[in-house]
């Protein structure tokens, strides 16, 4: 990737999280999805009946057809901001303050300024940094420092997260002179060494195959072998830890030498971080088929480009 579409993502993160910012005098702090929904329908129904039981036909219907187009309108708007994560952004700084007040302890990975922009669950140490927090009784020894400090910088950045997991797998090397091998320490140690080195590595290793399947006509899930020259039905899962990434899964079809005879491009399409997605599609099963293989094939999402 670029510089240019690095710069271009830093951009549009910080534009979002000051456009959701701006509207919580709308929605209040902390809120969710359902219970935005939840005051919209009550003041629907009040002002309905008001209208309703309080003034004459036509004005009564006129106002009452006033307030549903309001309500309809509202609903988009929700659909709108839950697409954009604000309402999961509430509710993850809302279980961040609850931590802390809970623990009683400052957490110095939490920034502070609380705009934070979503971490792959391969990269998100917080689970691990808890443990070693609790192994100290919240007082990292010094060498947590330029890890935790970096670690910052990943969460508050999504132009140039390659170059700080690389920082942060230097930053990790002090950490583990602190274990010994086979203790809790250089087992979390380890379970953070693995996440960054996927993380740095390909992105086609982020993403997952979980399951494919192929049906027959009735519907039916069948081996593939099972309708051969026959128009079937392959659904395919698949799962991303990493960034988000827009997804095809190529369909090898392979006779009983291991030749390949055809295949079949499946679009998956835009995949975020710790998600998965399920496709279907029909495809043709060659007569010679024995068996059937896979390739994911990954690319960055094109801008202005909504999930498929």
């Amino acid at each position: 990737m670029s510089s240019t579409d690095h710069a271009d993502e830093s951009t549009e993160a910080a534009s979002d999280s000051n456009f959701l910012a701006s509207i919580t005098f709308v929605t209040g702090q902390d809120a969710n999805v359902g219970s935005f929904l939840l005051v919209v329908g009550i003041v629907t129904c009040v002002f309905i009946a008001l209208f309703q039981f309080t003034l004459p036909e036509p004005i009564s219907h006129l106002l009452t057809a006033g307030v549903l187009f309001v309500t309809v309108l509202s609903a988009i708007f929700a659909a709108l901001f839950d697409s954009l994560g604000y309402f999961d952004r509430a509710s993850g700084d809302a279980a961040e303050e609850a931590t802390e007040t809970s623990s009683g302890s400052a957490r110095p990975w939490v920034p502070t300024n609380k705009e934070v922009a979503p971490l792959p669950p391969m990269i998100n140490f917080d689970d691990q940094l808890r443990a070693y927090a609790d192994m100290y009784d919240g007082d990292l020894p010094e060498q947590f420092d330029p890890f935790i400090s970096d670690y910052l910088r990943l969460k508050t950045n999504t132009g140039n997260r390659q170059t700080i997991a690389s920082d942060l797998r230097a930053d990790l090397n002090p950490i583990g002179a602190l274990f010994d091998e086979g203790t809790e320490g250089d087992e979390l140690y380890e379970e953070i060494s693995d996440g960054l080195y996927r993380y740095i590595d390909s992105d086609v290793d982020h993403v997952t195959l979980d399951r494919i399947a192929f049906y027959d006509d009735d519907g039916n899930e069948v081996d593939v072998d099972e309708i051969r020259n026959q128009l079937g039905r392959v659904e395919l899962t698949v799962g991303n830890d990493g960034e988000t990434v827009d997804v095809d899964v190529v369909v090898q079809f392979y006779d009983t030498s291991g030749a390949s005879i055809s295949s079949r491009t499946c679009k998956v399409g835009t995949v975020r971080p710790g998600t998965t997605r399920t496709v279907d599609t029909d495809a043709f099963v060659p007569s010679e088929t024995s068996r059937a293989g896979t390739t994911i094939r990954v690319s960055n999402p094109q801008p202005g480009m909504a999930d498929a």
